[in-house]
């Protein structure tokens, strides 16, 4: 009997469980997230936001208290900070490894608090993600403690927000904006690590069966001058599937490595199946390479495959300036003038044979 009675209990309890109805959060605090990838790694931040709600001036040092108060029910002492929004655990989560603050932390979610005093912020993460606001907060749990400088603002935020308010290429900034105060972090991910580690797993998978997957991890290797070595190897896959595109990639990682001639001979075969603007593309990436002499072949040989026509000319323009040749560049870059078709053109061209009749490169 009491083991058909406990079951019953389980089975009511299960039963309660599921019919739950889905309702606004309590206190009028709306629930929010938001989410900003740097690189390929996602940043996340859920949070609770309170209003001021006529409450301008009383909020930092008596709503929030300054420094750490005593509301914390497991030790009824001054340890608990401000949980950085309302309800429940502020959080913030990594997809990879990052460094915050320049402290480095591990991916995983995390519990985000504060400590605010008028000027300076204590900004922690904790590994206990999963408590009601700051209530169980342990320092114990901290994986990360670091000053912050508060930035005060001159118009007043009514509903509590984060905000990416930067975003480079390898780390954002990632601010808590409430009423007049605003705290700024800032996050860095080891963006092209990431990235090689990830694209090593993508390779060996379905994916690397296909030339064009093949040929963008390669370029983003070569692109970044990393990995070379690695990005020869994918290139050298993609290349199974012969196009301009990947022996020009292939050619490219034989550059970086400093195997020309390599370079040259699979560049031999690529612009078999080049057009007029890969073909100047190549002699330009030339002079890059300050392969001056190299690039005015280049460019002679597009004009006897495509004839002698604007890109052309205006490639061997840019060739003969690599060389401080400004007779023929002159020559060339008159020619592409009378062959331009848009104004633009002929403004830049313009500009142009003004430097170099001055006797300046324009590359």
């Amino acid at each position: 009997m009491k083991r058909i009675l406990f079951l019953s209990f389980i089975l009511f309890l299960s039963l309660h469980s599921l019919a739950q109805m889905d309702l606004p959060p309590s206190g009028g605090n709306p629930r929010a997230k938001i989410t900003e990838e740097v690189g390929i790694t996602d940043i996340t931040i859920a949070y609770g936001r309170p209003d001021v709600n006529g409450r301008e001036g009383k909020i930092w040092g008596s709503l929030v208290t300054y420094g750490f108060s005593s509301i914390n029910l497991t030790t009824n002492k001054n340890t608990t900070p401000w949980r950085a929004g309302a309800n429940e655990n502020t959080t913030i989560s990594f997809e990879h490894d990052v460094k915050v603050e320049g402290k480095y932390v591990k991916a995983g979610t995390y519990g985000l608090h504060m400590a605010v005093w008028p000027d300076s912020v204590v900004l922690i993460l904790s590994s206990q993600s999963n408590a009601w606001g700051s209530f169980y907060y342990e320092d114990k749990n901290d994986i990360l403690r670091t000053s912050i400088k508060p930035v005060l603002l001159e118009k007043s935020v009514e509903w509590l927000k984060y905000e990416f308010i930067e975003h480079k290429e390898k780390y954002c900034v990632v601010a808590m904006q409430w009423e007049k105060l605003s705290v700024p972090f800032k996050i860095e991910v080891d963006v092209d690590n990431i990235v090689i580690a990830r694209l090593r797993e993508q390779v060996t998978s379905q994916k690397g069966f296909n030339s064009l997957n093949m040929s963008a991890a390669a370029n983003y290797s070569l692109n970044k001058n990393i990995n070379l070595e690695e990005a020869l190897s994918w290139s050298q896959r993609a290349a199974g599937l012969k196009s301009y595109s990947t022996l020009r990639t292939l050619a490219t990682a034989y550059e970086k490595l400093n195997r020309l001639k390599e370079a040259d001979s699979v560049m031999t075969e690529a612009l078999t199946m080049a057009n007029v603007n890969q073909y100047v593309g190549y002699g330009r990436a030339l002079i890059t390479q300050k392969r001056n002499d190299k690039a005015v072949e280049m460019m002679m040989a597009g004009k006897t495959k495509f004839g002698d026509g604007f890109t052309v000319n205006n490639g061997l323009m840019f060739a003969y300036a690599a060389k401080a040749d400004f007779k023929n560049a002159l020559v060339h870059a008159e020619k592409a003038m009378t062959q331009a078709t848009n104004d633009a053109a002929k403004k830049t061209l313009a500009d142009q044979i003004a430097k170099l009749k001055e006797g300046k490169d324009i590359n």
